[in-house]
């Protein structure tokens, strides 16, 4: 029923999942830099294929770790940090 209604399916947890175990579904299985692109968030890149989802540099705003989605540090109140010095006896 739910094949019915949609044109597609997103691989988010692992967009590595999408290429492996993309012929298994009936609908087009995309990875999320697939999906920024055809929704023209950002452009196709012919002369590579972005597979840099959990990476902390990421190319793109299509993975969870890009700049864009990361929580400004410095509206947070600074943590007073504690020192453990080992005993010398």
């Amino acid at each position: 029923m739910i094949s019915n209604c949609n044109y597609s399916w997103v691989q988010v947890a692992c967009p590595r999942l999408s290429i492996d175990w993309g012929s298994a579904f009936d609908k087009p299985l995309l990875t999320p830099y697939e999906l920024a692109t055809v929704l023209e968030y950002v452009p196709f890149l012919t002369h590579s294929y972005p597979m840099d989802f959990y990476a902390n540099e990421s190319l793109g705003p299509w993975t969870n770790n890009h700049g864009l989605h990361r929580v400004n540090t410095s509206k947070r109140s600074k943590r007073d940090h504690v020192t453990i010095v080992a005993s010398q006896n």
